[in-house]
């Protein structure tokens, strides 16, 4: 008697009852996720062979040995950030990974199959074959604001990205002229047409008086 057994992970065939002396087939059939890793028990002829003979000498109780699959998850971050939770994992784990958005940068999405929420920096990708996944990040903006009261006007308001130095204009109205500009990062206050450096939200007034 040719007795069969399979663990977890996949089925077998081919047991049953033969004469002394015969050499019968059997098969190991692995589940999706599985694969078949060996035989264990006595006369068969290729313990790492799915299908393989046994030589039915004696009664024989044979078992089919299953493990899961195990699938690489790579990991790549574009310009501005980093991303973790590389590695190798078994069919079906569920891999943790994180997004890190470096200084004055922020993170804007992640591209490729498997991820649970491509528009979250922390999420999870489904590991049931080889995963790739891009993390994208983006320069943070900031938002220029130049205003005046009453003798001129100005320009140069508007988004930058972060470190840009945003040209400003003060235009003074006949019988005016220009005295300052106030508000933080600005290059030269004194001078009508200067810069902002935009490391944050600027506000930056100008300021005009009378000519007499």
């Amino acid at each position: 008697v040719l007795t069969l057994n399979a663990g977890s992970g996949g089925s077998v065939s081919g047991e049953g009852t033969f004469d002394y002396g015969t050499n019968t087939s059997i098969s190991a059939n692995p589940d999706t996720g599985y694969h078949f890793d060996y035989w264990a028990g006595s006369g068969v002829t290729s313990t790492t062979e799915a299908s393989t003979p046994v030589t039915m000498t004696a009664d024989r109780n044979v078992s089919a040995i299953f493990a899961l699959n195990e699938y690489t998850l790579t990991l790549s971050a574009g310009a501005g950030g980093s991303v973790t939770g590389d590695g190798n994992y078994t069919y079906g784990a569920s891999a943790s990974i994180t997004a890190t958005a470096d200084s004055n940068y922020h993170f804007v999405s992640l591209t490729g199959a498997g991820v649970a929420d491509a528009g979250s920096a922390s999420t999870t990708v489904t590991i049931d074959q080889n995963r790739s996944v891009t993390a994208s990040f983006a320069i943070d903006e900031h938002t220029l604001t130049v205003n005046t009261g009453t003798g001129g006007s100005v320009s140069g308001d508007g988004n930058f990205t972060y470190g840009t130095d945003a040209s400003i204009t003060a235009t003074p109205d006949t019988g005016h002229h220009f005295v300052t500009w106030t508000g933080a990062g600005t290059a030269v206050p004194s001078s009508d047409s200067t810069t902002v450096s935009m490391t944050a939200d600027r506000n930056v007034p100008a300021s005009f008086s009378h000519v007499y």
